[in-house]
């Protein structure tokens, strides 16, 4: 029989007991249980619900699966998913991949921290801190197998990874009112904790582009028929390695990156890295050409692997129909530095629309909207140089067109949002908003 924990919303009245209980248990600097505010049908004549959520303790974790590392363990009597806090590395990728909002970033020890289940408390048959904790039992933990399955919230994400959490109390149900209640708002508070937000990763910008420009580097002159300088491509191969590892949190455990190629994708990004420096450099030292093809080779499966690590993560059109992707990026800049005009073209096109999906769907965003326009004129303007010959190829031409992909992988990362648990419920209740405005 499976265990975990059992929620009704209807009793929950958001005293944070549960939260509290876990911090003082288990001495942790971050919060693992979040609290979330909502109301169901938007409307002020309903009384807010609540959700207390942590870890689900997953049957197919996707953060297990995806940690590079492998600093995550599972427990076998409890079923509990602990994190090794001495094996991470602060590479963040599994905030990316769950989509319940648990593993949080500890800022202080630079490294994930999350809910353990309070395994070492189920070994003596007593439950986690926070299901002892909760005052009005909105919180239990215990069998979940005859539970209803549909009592979740509808926009509860599952992701086929089978969490260990079951709703006793069904959807439709009003919560329980608070007297007196105007003494509380009634409003849709969400928090920011669990809020993924990839802009400011440089590191990652950096780390992919560059990747990205030695590897077209290489396929081009391979099909030119030439050596490229040898020092501004060692430079340009060896740099993105050392940008990556200001992304992460640990720099020392750098090397624990390649420890679980079997099912993480970040670590097979990492292992085709390394092996293509090593092919493409010794290949370009020692000017052998039949070696250029296998680094040529190595080098896009290699740029195939980084688009699936986010796609893994996100797996929506914004990210899978993206013109900033590296592998097609890495094609249009070969054929422009091999001066292949069809496909130059056939490339393009397909950039531009997208780029042109991209303004429409993200329309508003005053964020990001003239940066968008910026790329599109680049590429238009780079690309007609090119058809034509007029100033190509003039340096100030290829900087107008490496800036432009530059700015479309900058544009990538804006536009990656992995869909976490707050994200889905903000967008599930503005669905119903739009909807009730309309009618």
């Amino acid at each position: 029989m499976r265990r975990g924990f059992i929620f009704d919303h209807t009793l929950c009245v958001n005293c944070k007991a549960c939260s509290a209980a876990c911090v003082l248990e288990n001495g942790f600097n971050i919060k693992p249980r979040l609290i979330v505010t909502y109301n169901s049908e938007v409307s002020a004549a309903l009384p807010l619900s609540n959700l207390s959520i942590a870890c689900n303790h997953c049957e197919v974790p996707a953060c297990m699966n995806g940690c590079p590392s492998s600093a995550y363990i599972r427990d076998s009597s409890s079923g509990a998913v602990i994190m090794d806090d001495k094996k991470c590395i602060g590479c963040k990728y599994c905030i990316w991949n769950c989509p319940y909002e648990a593993p949080i970033y500890d800022p202080a020890n630079r490294v994930i921290g999350k809910c353990h289940l309070c395994y070492t408390r189920l070994e003596w048959d007593m439950a986690p801190a926070c299901a002892d904790g909760c005052p009005t039992g909105a919180l239990s933990y215990g069998i979940i197998d005859y539970f209803d399955t549909s009592n979740k919230p509808p926009w509860f994400p599952e992701k086929d990874l089978n969490p260990a959490v079951r709703f006793s109390g069904r959807s439709i149900d009003v919560p329980l009112r608070i007297v007196p209640h105007t003494l509380f708002k009634r409003i849709m508070n969400v928090t920011n904790q669990g809020k993924k937000s990839n802009g400011s990763e440089w590191s990652l910008v950096l780390f992919s582009f560059l990747t990205v420009i030695s590897v077209s580097i290489i396929a081009s002159s391979l099909i030119k028929g030439v050596m490229p300088d040898k020092v501004l491509f060692i430079l340009l191969s060896l740099l993105p390695g050392m940008f990556s590892i200001f992304h992460l949190g640990k720099w020392s455990r750098a090397w624990r990156a390649v420890v679980n190629v079997k099912s993480s994708l970040l670590s097979r990004e990492i292992i085709l890295f390394i092996i293509y420096i090593l092919i493409s450099c010794y290949s370009i030292i020692y000017e052998i050409p039949w070696l250029m093809v296998s680094s040529s080779f190595t080098g896009f499966l290699l740029l195939i692997t980084i688009d699936s690590v986010y796609i893994y993560s996100v797996r929506t059109s914004r990210v899978l129909l993206h013109s900033g992707q590296t592998f097609l990026t890495s094609l249009l800049i070969v054929s422009f530095l091999s001066d292949s005009i069809i496909p130059f073209l056939f490339i393009a096109v397909i950039k531009i629309v997208l780029s042109v999906n991209s303004v429409v769907r993200n329309h508003g965003n005053r964020n990001t909207s003239v940066l968008r326009y910026v790329r599109i004129v680049f590429l238009i303007v780079a690309g007609a140089s090119f058809v034509t010959g007029v100033s190509y190829p003039e340096p100030s031409v290829i900087a107008l067109f490496i800036a432009g992909e530059l700015i479309d992988r900058i544009l990538f990362y804006f536009d990656f949002e992995p869909h976490g648990l707050i994200v889905l419920m903000n967008n599930h209740l503005t669905a119903i908003k739009n909807e009730k405005e309309r009618d």
